[in-house]
């Protein structure tokens, strides 16, 4: 009886396998930046649309507020007196 041990091709070989992991690794990274970018500039832009939206309500409200102080104004000017109810 003697031993035959086969030619090593079902032999596991450690080295080969961790070869195999790190190269589908390294080829599997560009993918996974892309992808993580693409998340990040599409949550920076949603962030931008909505300080945008704000920025954008507080100019209407700033710009009616000097309206009626305009309004206030040129009522003082042509000598009209500001009825004390009408302050906020």
């Amino acid at each position: 009886m003697t031993n035959s041990i086969s030619s090593g091709a079902t032999v596991l070989n450690i080295g080969d396998i961790l070869a195999t992991l790190i190269m589908l690794g390294v080829m599997a990274l560009p993918f996974i930046l892309v992808i993580f970018f693409y998340k990040s500039y599409k949550k920076n832009a949603n962030r931008a649309a909505k300080r945008s939206s704000a920025e954008k309500q507080e100019i209407l409200n700033l710009q009616k507020q000097i309206d009626e102080l305009n309004e206030r104004i040129s009522k003082i000017e042509n000598g009209n007196t500001i009825d004390t109810n009408q302050r906020r």
